[in-house]
């Protein structure tokens, strides 16, 4: 509401015969406003349980109010962030996530559109006091090709930023990755991948073909358990993998609605686009399908994230929701960028919107 009233405010103020004081205003509200940003550490926050954050809830088809692919877990007071799609980092920033707060990041695959905003994270991680080793970096086999291939793109630029900050006390190598992989397990067997402070997370082998590899993440807090999806097709493995979890965070396609782009593609004579529409739905779940593997897992709640395609006002979330309530009966959430869900053991999950 603070901020409501600030923006419709300020115009009013700086447009009522006031010039002198025009600057003097503008800089009081950045002061207040970069201080609020600056001083927010969601983290310390939440110091307890476990918090859900859509930090990046998009597609690569366009929306500009939607960060690419990322979803960011508060367990035990620690951060986790799991995908970064383009702008993520950027968003994590604006929500008061610190990127120097984060402990892993976990990647689902290693789709464009999951991994575009590594080299900005792993940049804006060292803007935090006492980060002394390069960031942790998991996924399955691959994933240190992923790290390598960001490190030598980013060179440069982080031997620019080390020679121009030679006060900080940082090593070079905080600027890098470290990949931590693992096999793809079997269906129907979700290994541990990392277990500290109390917190576990389970790799879970999900169908993304031809996208091999490609997991979904089973993360654990005390007797708290959500799950997110990455890009999947149905999946009965995820089911059983998600089996009494508080959240299933999954990704859905719409087909009715992908379809409508690709006729207005052929006749625009984009043929590609439109060939790109036809092919998607085969390796993506229908919304009602999610709703399915909710409903066979007996999870508290449901919650979309990359939308395809993509949800800019809310009125379209009806079409895109179409036949989700008959097959599953328990709570729905469309995530939107800054949207935050904490878990309770004995409660569907609390909603708040971060900005």
């Amino acid at each position: 509401m603070k901020r409501w009233v600030i923006a419709v405010g300020v115009p009013v103020i700086l447009g009522a015969g006031f010039p002198i004081f025009k600057n003097d205003i503008a800089m009081m509200l950045f002061r207040r406003a970069i201080t609020e940003q600056v001083s927010t550490d969601l983290v310390t926050e939440y110091p307890d349980g476990v918090h859900v954050v859509s930090c990046g809830s998009g597609t690569p088809l366009p929306d500009l109010s939607m960060s690419g692919g990322c979803t960011a877990v508060i367990a035990g007071g620690r951060l986790f962030v799991f995908d970064v799609g383009e702008g993520a980092a950027e968003t994590m920033a604006s929500m008061g996530l610190r990127p120097s707060r984060i402990e892993v990041v976990f990647l689902t695959h290693f789709h464009s559109d999951h991994i575009a905003g590594l080299g900005s994270i792993a940049l804006q991680r060292n803007l935090g006091d006492g980060i002394r080793t390069e960031m942790p970096l998991y996924g399955a086999d691959g994933v240190q090709q992923v790290a390598a291939g960001f490190d030598a793109a980013f060179a440069q630029d982080h031997a620019y930023r080390v020679a121009h900050h030679q006060s900080l006390t940082a090593p070079p190598e905080a600027l890098k990755m470290k990949a931590h992989a693992f096999t793809v397990p079997k269906d129907g067997v979700f290994p541990i991948v990392y277990q500290r402070n109390g917190v576990v997370v389970r790799a879970i082998s999900v169908p993304h073909g031809p996208v091999k590899p490609a997991v979904a993440y089973r993360i654990e807090y005390g007797d708290l358990a959500v799950v997110i999806s990455g890009d999947t097709s149905a999946s009965d493995n995820l089911a059983l993998a998600a089996e009494g979890a508080n959240l299933l965070v999954h990704e859905a396609l719409k087909p009715e609605m992908v379809a409508e782009i690709e006729k207005v593609a052929l006749t625009t004579g984009q043929h590609v686009l439109a060939t790109v529409m036809r092919d998607i739905p085969s390796y993506h779940a229908t919304p009602v399908d999610a709703a399915r593997v909710a409903s066979e897992a007996n999870v508290r709640a449901l919650a979309f994230t990359h939308m395809i395609p993509p949800l800019p006002r809310t009125l379209l979330e009806g079409p895109f929701l179409e036949g989700v309530s008959d097959a599953y009966k328990g709570p729905v959430y469309v995530m939107r960028d800054g949207m935050l869900l904490t878990l309770s053991p004995d409660k569907v999950p609390s909603r708040r919107l971060l900005r």
